[in-house]
């Protein structure tokens, strides 16, 4: 372990996450995410701030997820848009509305309700869902480590359709030879 890691690491995970905070462009605070990891693999100090559950109103374009190099000063942000692609807009930090948190209770009640899908606890969500709103429905996809799936919600009745699912290989980067590469710091 280089000597300018060992001298982040031995700061704390709280001020690591806001030294990573301050070398975002933005002004964003902890709460606006739903999961922070610190991790070192050594040679550098990552700090990736996650939303494991996009929501996407008609015509948006967010950016939920963030991942700041404290050794590099190098920060990557993450858009994800809905119905949006012009690359010349400013595209804002995710900030959830009182709106935007009740569709996503409506989603989660909907899939809880099905036999078409597995149950989720919206509070230990791990995995990443997206959910993006159209006209008479919502569209989800779900990406957990060997899982993909889609489906629609109607938006009245919470009613699950076109619902397909795909098993996934582990990526190679991730694989066992590389799975302790990065270790959290707590």
């Amino acid at each position: 372990m280089n000597k300018a890691v060992e001298d982040i690491i031995v700061l704390g995970k709280d001020s690591i996450v806001q030294l990573a905070l301050e070398l975002i462009d933005e002004k964003v605070e902890v709460h606006n995410f739903s999961k922070i990891k610190v991790m070192t693999d050594g040679r550098t100090v990552y700090v990736s701030f996650m939303n494991t559950i996009k929501y996407l109103p008609m015509n948006s374009v967010f950016y939920f997820d963030v991942g700041v190099n404290l050794i590099e000063k190098v920060v990557v942000y993450d858009p994800v848009s809905n119905g949006v692609f012009e690359s010349k807009i400013k595209v804002p930090f995710y900030k959830q509305t009182k709106q935007t948190k009740k569709n996503i209770q409506f989603v989660m009640d909907a899939i809880n309700k099905s036999d078409e899908v597995g149950p989720i606890d919206a509070v230990n969500f791990e995995d990443a869902m997206t959910i993006r709103e159209n006209d008479d429905y919502y569209n989800i996809i779900v990406v957990s480590e060997f899982q993909e799936s889609s489906y629609k919600i109607e938006k009245i009745s919470g009613k699950i359709y076109d619902s397909v699912h795909a098993h996934l290989a582990p990526l190679p980067i991730f694989g066992d030879e590389n799975k302790y590469k990065f270790k959290e710091i707590n």
